[in-house]
């Protein structure tokens, strides 16, 4: 006969205060898990809100230095300062947040420059076709312009040698090289104001390409 002490002992399953405990380091590791998830998915989406935001400003720099590219198309040389300024075709606002450009869009005989510009109001960049009639370029639903500036590097060259009788130190001909820097600073629509480290910028190299002739020999 066997002896009692010989018999396997009778297996228990879990109590209560262990199902507890397990089922709370369980829910700890999902949570950490589900908080991870969630930053990771909220770092994607900052990362991808950042890169639109960029590829948005440089898209409207290039469009603004084509702009510039062709200011004075068409302009006839000698052509008085049709834009308010020593620059028959380009002329800057007085804040250098605005800009307005004359040339001749449709190259056509008897077609007169048409003006366009660029500014800067409330956050937004507008772009004008003729006179006075501005719209939105920027789209205020995704970001915020907090800079536009232009940066005009001219170079003035002397014509008074090319003409065939004296003229007075301030009548002779000149020509104008010019290049504008373009400088966009934005943040998301949904950026605080105070988050200036978080802005997104562009800067562009605008070359104009219509060397501006200004005034003219004595007859």
């Amino acid at each position: 006969m066997a002896s009692t002490s010989s018999l396997p002992q009778q297996r228990r399953g879990f109590t209560l205060v262990e199902l507890m405990a397990g089922l709370a380091i369980g829910l700890s590791v999902v949570v950490l898990a589900l908080g991870l998830l969630t930053f990771q998915l909220q770092d994607a989406h900052r990362q991808l809100a950042d890169l639109r935001l960029t590829h948005d400003l440089q898209t409207i720099a290039e469009v603004m230095s084509r702009d510039l590219a062709r200011a004075g198309h068409r302009v006839p040389a000698g052509t008085a300062a049709v834009a308010d300024s020593a620059d028959p075709a380009i002329a800057l606002a007085a804040s250098g947040d605005g800009l307005s450009i004359d040339y001749v869009a449709t190259p056509a005989s008897g077609i007169a420059p048409s003006r366009f510009g660029y500014r800067l109001r409330s956050g937004v960049i507008e772009m004008a076709f003729g006179a006075g009639h501005w719209q939105a370029l920027s789209d205020a639903t995704s970001m915020r312009v907090t800079r536009l500036e232009f940066t005009p590097d001219i170079r003035r060259i002397d014509l008074r040698e090319f003409c065939s009788r004296p003229c007075d130190a301030g009548a002779c001909p000149y020509q104008l090289q010019r290049q504008v820097r373009i400088r966009l600073q934005a943040l998301a629509a949904d950026q605080a104001p105070a988050a200036s480290g978080a802005a997104r910028e562009a800067l562009v190299e605008a070359r104009v390409r219509n060397d501006a002739v200004v005034g003219g020999c004595p007859g």
